[in-house]
């Protein structure tokens, strides 16, 4: 767990440097329960899967923008969690960030959890 903990700080890190760079607007409201959702899993040898389908970091990009566009929210999984991330984890959570999109964080690859700001696993 304290790999999610080093990815929130770097996350929060990211929004802070992006939303200096843009101009000031309503905070994000919560996305609703019936938000689309694209799934998002990076895998310890460095692939990267959108909904399932290998994906680049351009065609991600790509759905993000789509995402955006719909109010979505991005659920995130990351394979061996408590190791450290391939490069490409790190080039996912910038393109997150700059579509400034909603995040869940899933320790499970069938993303039936969510890490909480403590960076433990809750169920729902």
């Amino acid at each position: 767990m304290r790999t999610f903990r080093h990815l929130f700080a770097i996350m929060g890190l990211l929004s802070f440097l992006l939303g200096g760079c843009s101009k000031q607007s309503a905070p994000p409201s919560a996305p609703s329960p019936d938000a689309p959702v694209l799934k998002v899993a990076v895998f310890a040898d460095g692939r990267l899967t959108v909904d399932g389908a290998a994906a680049t970091i351009q065609s991600l990009q790509a759905s993000l923008h789509t995402l955006s566009e719909k109010h979505g929210v991005v659920w995130y999984y990351r394979e061996a969690s408590q190791q450290e991330p391939p490069p490409i984890a790190m080039d996912v959570m910038k393109a997150v960030v700059e579509a400034q999109l909603p995040i869940r964080l899933s320790s499970r690859p069938d993303y039936s959890d969510a890490i909480g700001a403590d960076g433990r696993p809750t169920t729902k």
